[in-house]
């Protein structure tokens, strides 16, 4: 072991804050200096104790420095480092599971601002999440790390490979698809591009070539305002469908033929139908299961119903769904509202953007197309039932987040409810049922709030009900908004 002092270029609180909930991510220059970089790289490779890790990186400003100062550290701590480049993050996680390596990192930020960089880190092909950090972090802190002397190498055809493996895993589509593709100018651009001239789509493709100011829109296809200019080129090509992908390349987003933004519960509720139609009725419940997050529709719960399937909701966060069905292997599927679909019927469980395309496209691809009688997009989705909903509200949160979370709970605890996630509440009404979502934020000051009704008038009941029950302690101007 050798100690290492704290750089005197880092401020300890400010690194200390870029460890979040789910990665490491922070304004690159302060705190992600390359200081940082090779202090984590030393850090990870004693915390995990590993001899090998994959990494790759995104087309961020600061990457090349931070990527070459952290394989430095790994280096001093004795790992060997498989080196892919640039890569979406969805790559580097097939990476842990196809090369000889014992766990995996991303240098990348997803769809924030520019100014931002961060570490999406794994233990194996698990996502290293919650205390797992903390405890990384604290070894950071400590400045003691092992030694040894690491490799680089350069992995050389690692896409052909992936494209290999994603195709074999989801077969050709029978016809050519009609689809229009936006990569928001970020990492899967080129690699989106690829995969759906390999699978003999029709594509157009747009702000596909890299450009890490993002000038035209942030690459966050779950947001509609992102997904406008999608929608406008769809309807001028005549295309059955278009498809977003974020910053890194491990959510999708969708847009029907008209143009209209497609909620990602929706899209996990398509995946949903066509997975379970393939589960035989003998099988075991953890084989009819999918798991979703408490963000989702009321909608989805009937529609895995009525596909023979178990609704299983979870809290929210991508590491928790890979790691429930690394605990439940024979559920096939798990998705979340953020955009995140996570496979496990044919692919290894892990949220990748490419992956979810071609999915995607073979299921539409099986089908006729509507231009020779075949069903629009939006006639796939009409089955899926669409109920009035709030957006997704940012609510300030102000005072303790423990008495705040306390209060609510104790404002509702009359009523049926969750609390795997925050807490949400199921509330009936007449001839209406409905839920309200408060949850506070892993990574914001912020209370996330979201509601829904099958019908107008118990949403507007909901409001109301919240209002009464906890408007005297929270502001809810966004909730109002949203």
């Amino acid at each position: 072991m050798e100690t290492v002092d704290w750089p005197i270029t880092l401020d300890k609180n400010k690194a200390a804050a870029a460890f979040k909930a789910y990665d490491i991510r922070g304004i690159a220059g302060d705190p992600l200096t390359p200081d940082f970089a090779y202090r984590l790289g030393r850090a990870l490779a004693t915390f995990l104790d590993c001899n090998s890790l994959a990494v790759a990186r995104d087309i961020r400003e600061s990457g090349p420095e931070l990527h070459a100062a952290f394989v430095e550290g790994l280096s001093a701590s004795g790992v060997t480092v498989h080196d892919l480049g640039i890569m979406p993050t969805g790559a580097l996680y097939h990476a842990t599971v196809t090369l000889p390596v014992d766990g995996g990192v991303v240098i990348t930020a997803s769809h924030n601002p520019p100014e931002y960089n961060g570490f999406k880190m794994c233990r194996g092909s698990s996502a290293m999440a919650g205390q797992e950090l903390q405890d990384l972090l604290a070894v950071f802190e400590l400045g003691e790390f092992k030694t040894g002397e690491g490799e680089h190498i350069v992995v050389e055809h690692f896409q052909e490979l992936y494209f290999n493996d994603i195709i074999a895993s989801t077969g050709m589509p029978k016809r050519p698809v009609k689809v229009v593709i936006d990569s928001g100018n970020a990492v899967p651009g080129p690699f989106m591009q690829a995969i759906v001239k390999a699978l003999g789509a029709e594509a157009t493709c747009i702000l596909c070539d890299w450009d890490n100011t993002f000038p035209v829109h942030p690459p966050d296809p779950t947001r509609p305002a992102n997904m406008e200019l999608l929608g406008r080129i769809v309807r001028e090509n005549g295309a059955e469908f278009g498809i977003g992908v974020d910053g890194d390349g491990d959510r999708m987003g969708m847009v029907d033929e008209k143009g209209e933004f497609v909620h990602p519960d929706r899209i996990l509720a398509l995946f949903a139908e066509d997975i379970l139609s393939r589960v035989p009725d003998s099988a075991s419940d953890e084989a009819k299961t999918v798991f979703y997050d408490v963000k989702c529709s009321i909608a989805l719960e009937q529609t895995i119903r009525s596909a023979g399937g178990i609704p299983n909701m979870m809290r929210t966060g991508h590491s928790f769904q890979k790691l429930a069905l690394k605990k439940s292997p024979e559920t096939p599927l798990a998705g979340e509202m953020s955009g995140h679909f996570f496979f496990n019927d044919k692919w290894p469980g892990f949220d990748d953007s490419l992956y979810c395309t071609a999915r995607m496209l073979e299921l539409v691809g099986r089908d006729p197309s509507p231009d020779n009688g075949g069903l629009s997009f939006s006639e796939r989705l009409s089955s899926i039932p669409t109920y009035p909903s709030t957006g997704e509200a940012k609510v300030p949160l102000i005072g303790d987040r423990v008495e705040t979370m306390d209060f609510v709970e104790n404002a509702f605890s009359d009523y049926d409810a969750s609390t795997v996630d925050g807490i949400r509440i199921n509330i009936t009404g007449e001839n209406w049922k409905g839920w309200f979502l408060c949850r506070p934020s892993n990574t914001e000051p912020i209370l996330v709030m979201r509601a829904e009704a099958t019908s107008e008038k118990g949403l507007d009941e909901i409001r109301q009900l919240v209002h009464e029950k906890i408007g005297m302690k929270i502001d809810l101007k966004k909730f109002d908004e949203a």
